[in-house]
């Protein structure tokens, strides 16, 4: 009999007997790992490839009347004409799925209406918010016929929509041009559709040197002669009069907002910003990792394709998570997977100085955290052109 503990017959028992217990610990932990540690995680990515890519009846994730499965931005209201993709006819910056007035340029603060939309615009007879189509003229809530909810005028009806006149708004400023005293340069409401001239000196602000100081036009704005101070106060240099310093403004020539440090916005069509909306809704990693299924690697190389059609824009990348695992963790993974996107652009030739990238982990997000789909759209990773 042998001396082993175990009683093994030879050294070559014992030593099959060690490696078998070695396979079994270590299936037994690759199980306990993929099966139960990280099967969560597994069931949430299946649950991104579901309704990203799913042929059944899958619901509506964004309520706007396209099932999952037909939709291609199931996360974001659109229209059928539009494959379930947002879209703005009138170019308001109001998607015309909560656009009021999708035929006539508009803005935000009056659901893509012009200022004059408690009017009647289309003459049917409907004024404010009895005209469910203020833009349109119709019998049936001031829409035409077949079209008396808003969600049946934006979808069903919405070609028949699209052929009635749409009204004059010839520099698109959102002010009706019988109504616009400068109908051939774009200005705001508050001053008849002209242009703003905050010091009145005839000098509108966007070719204003000096627009908060009276000046005449000879001198672009300024007073004949430009103190460094005017009544105790410093004349502040902005070249383009969009309220930022030249001092801080990124594009001193290009009026933009402060938000973007003074540059204006890329201005794309809207074949364009689809590829950036579908890259934001459907972009997909591998389970808790930066690295991105083959399908996701398409859709962030079409983003360097608009890179080098506007030499000039710049690319900010931000990644975010949903709230599940640790928040110093998912702050990382989305720093890292907006690293990925990014190294993945630049090897399509873009250059790394024109590109920018942030995480933000789980602090911002876009949908509630406590159903999939919700998780689903915090999950993602956004992409701003501007420049």
């Amino acid at each position: 009999m042998s001396n082993s503990l175990l009683n093994f017959k030879d050294k070559k028992d014992r030593n099959d007997f060690f490696i078998a217990l070695l396979v079994i610990l270590f299936f037994g932990w690759l199980l306990y790992f993929f099966g139960f540690h990280r099967s969560d995680d597994f069931k949430l990515f299946e649950d991104e490839v579901e309704i990203a890519g799913s042929t059944i009846d899958t619901g509506d994730s964004d309520n706007d009347g396209i099932l999952n499965s037909k939709d291609e931005c199931p996360f974001e209201p659109g229209l059928a004409l539009a494959n379930g993709c947002p879209q703005d006819a009138d170019g308001d910056g109001v998607d015309d799925f909560y656009d009021r007035c999708p035929n006539t340029r508009g803005n935000q603060r009056n659901e893509g209406c012009p200022e004059s939309r408690d009017k009647d615009l289309d003459g049917d007879g409907f004024v404010g918010a009895d005209d469910l189509c203020p833009d349109i003229a119709g019998s049936d809530n001031g829409c035409p016929a077949k079209a008396a909810t808003k969600n049946e005028k934006i979808t069903a009806d919405k070609a028949a929509i699209l052929t009635q006149p749409v009204i004059a708004d010839k520099d698109g400023d959102g002010v009706a041009d019988a109504e616009d005293k400068c109908p051939q340069l774009a200005g705001i409401a508050a001053n008849s559709g002209c242009p703003s001239d905050r010091d009145k000196d005839g000098v509108y602000d966007k070719d204003d040197k000096c627009p908060n100081v009276k000046g005449t036009a000879a001198n672009n704005g300024c007073p004949a002669v430009v103190e460094k101070e005017i009544v105790g106060k410093p004349v502040v240099a902005d070249k383009d009069g969009d309220g930022v310093p030249d001092a801080d403004d990124k594009c001193p020539n290009r009026a933009g907002p402060a938000s973007s440090n003074g540059c204006p916005e890329v201005k794309m069509t809207t074949e364009e910003k689809k590829v950036v909306a579908d890259a934001i809704s459907k972009v997909v990693f591998l389970p808790s990792s930066a690295n991105l299924t083959e399908y996701s690697k398409g859709l962030v190389i079409k983003i360097s394709a608009l890179m080098k059609k506007y030499p000039d824009a710049k690319l900010k990348i931000s990644g975010h998570t949903d709230s599940l695992g640790q928040e110093g963790d998912n702050l990382t993974l989305s720093k890292n997977r907006a690293e990925t996107c990014l190294n993945l652009i630049a090897k399509q030739g873009i250059d790394r100085d024109r590109m920018s990238f942030e995480g933000f982990g789980e602090s911002k997000p876009v949908a509630a955290n406590t159903t999939k789909e919700g998780r689903q759209k915090n999950r993602r990773v956004e992409f701003e052109l501007f420049y």
